[in-house]
């Protein structure tokens, strides 16, 4: 299979289908570092979660954000 059939096979799945190919071809790229990226994220989480709770940011949900990253 060339990858212009791949590629038009995988735009034909569902969001989340999509979404678990991306997972599973980064992953395959570069397992250790996957690792790192993760844990990263994990903390980057934890401490957005933290400065929610704490009142010191603003949350707009992700339509809004989508629709103001489209008008710019």
């Amino acid at each position: 299979m060339d990858s212009t059939t791949l590629t038009e096979a995988a735009l034909k799945l569902s969001p989340f289908e999509r979404a678990q190919l991306i997972d599973a071809l980064w992953q395959s790229l570069d397992p250790a570092e996957q690792t790192a990226i993760d844990h990263a994220w994990l903390e980057e989480s934890k401490d957005r979660l933290a400065a929610y709770r704490q009142g010191e940011i603003e949350v707009i949900d992700g339509e809004s954000a989508l629709s103001a990253l489209r008008a710019d």
